[in-house]
Parts: C-alpha cells; structure tokens; sequence
C-alpha cells in the first residue's frame, strides 16, 4: 500500500463505501470494481477530496464525454468543490474532463487522478490508451473504477493492472496466462488461458490492488437498499402511420 489514513469521511457514505473508500485512500494505487447502482460516484470524490487535503493539490477527474455534467452534480450534491475544465485551467479542488481533453492538462500539477468507467480504457485506441497509460505513470495517487470491468474477458484486466503502475498488460499475460489458439476455437473471446496453476495467483494478484463486489453483502454488510425488484417486460407494438415504399428502414413523415 503506498497511501495514507483517510483524513475526510463524511456521514452521507454507507457504511461498505466508506470500507471501500478507506480502502482505496490505504492504497493509494487502487480500483474499485462495483457493481451499478453501488456509489462508486461518492467514493471517488470522497476519495479525491482526501487525496486533495493530503497533497495541497488539485486532483483530476477523467469521466467520458456524456458523464462530466453528471458528475459535478453528485459533487455539489454532497458538498465536494468540482468544476468541469477543458483547456487544461484547474477551475476547482476536483477537476472533472473527459478523457479526449487530457493532452491540455499538465501531469506535474495534480496530486492524483480518478478515472471514472475506466473500462473504457481498453476501448481506445493504441495511441489514446498510451497517453492516458502515460500521464499515469508518475501519478503518486490513483484510482480506477468501473461496473464493467472485463465483461467479456479477464485478461483485459492487465490495462487497469498497468494504469496503475502494476504489472503490464503483457507482462500479466506471460505471467499468469498461455496462449492457446484452440482455446479460441472452443468459443472463447481470447487465445489466451490460464496455465496449470495460474488462476488461483492470478485473481490473488488481482486482489491485491483492486476491491470488486456486486452488492453489499459480498463484503458483509446488509443489502437493505440495494437489492434491486425484478424487471418487468412491456412490449409495444407500434404500428405506422404511412408505408414507407422507398426502402427506408423507417417511415419518413
């Protein structure tokens, strides 16, 4: 752990936020994997705020395109100074950007960053993971955490693994993984699987800088609150007003 004793934990967190949260304050180099609906959004800012009173720093944080308004709501909602910046001028203790504006900021002037939905990462391209992958590397204080981390396939977990300055995505690879072009064959998303006794050390390794859980009871707390009421399926049918006889897909008024 290269963190610090959380210095800010305020009242509005459940309590398996703030164990997770003071977790990831302890850790200092962390993710927080957690289901939806679970306030990851509170932990990070909670999470930056400490970050913020330990280094005098402002801390970044990187949300998509669509997120960044959303977030500086949760903030004013629950008393965290955030503003949202695009140029690379540091507006409040909590800067929020999307990830397509970091190239405007300057790495040196931030104690920490947040990366928020961090799957994401492994959807960019090469170059954008790089210079994400890149203003990480000298970050003292980072966070990862996303609802979807690799739904498809675990060993996209080596970009989060190498954000955070721990193993590369390769050297997780090598480490813990073989490649087996059958093992695509066999219906599998990836060449890749574990060797002999790899799994047991790999989800170790794992746990060793992130937290994941879907509902609070996984770390034993209740789930009063959080237990979802099941769906319940409507079907529509929507008839059209004119035909369309052009070949659209859809009628044109």
């Amino acid at each position: 752990m290269a963190g610090f004793e959380p210095l800010w934990m305020p009242d509005f967190l459940f309590g398996f936020q703030v164990h997770l949260t003071a977790w990831a304050v302890r850790q200092g180099r962390g993710a927080l994997l957690e289901d939806c609906g679970m306030g990851k959004s509170p932990q990070e800012l909670v999470w930056a705020q400490n970050v913020h009173m330990r280094t005098g720093r402002p801390v970044l944080l990187l949300t998509p395109l669509g997120v960044t308004s959303q977030m500086c709501g949760e903030a004013a909602k629950f008393g965290v100074e955030a503003a949202i910046s695009r140029r690379g001028e540091i507006p409040a203790p909590v800067t929020v950007t999307n990830y397509e504006r970091l190239h405007h900021f300057d790495r040196d002037r931030f104690g920490g960053v947040v990366c928020d939905e961090s799957s994401c990462l492994k959807a960019f391209d090469g170059k954008r993971r790089a210079l994400v992958t890149e203003f990480l590397r000298k970050m003292p204080y980072r966070l990862l955490a996303t609802a979807t981390a690799a739904p498809n396939d675990h060993t996209e977990l080596g970009t989060s693994s190498e954000a955070l300055g721990y193993l590369g995505h390769v050297d997780m690879l090598s480490r813990f993984f073989i490649q087996d072009p059958q093992w695509r064959v066999q219906g599998h998303g990836s060449p890749w699987r574990f060797k002999g006794h790899g799994e047991p050390l790999f989800w170790r390794y794992v746990a060793s800088w992130a937290r994941a859980m879907r509902r609070p009871s996984d770390l034993g707390f209740s789930d009063d609150g959080f237990v979802l009421p099941p769906l319940e399926y409507r079907q529509h049918v929507v008839i059209p007003g004119m035909p369309s006889d052009d070949g659209a897909l859809f009628d044109v008024p």
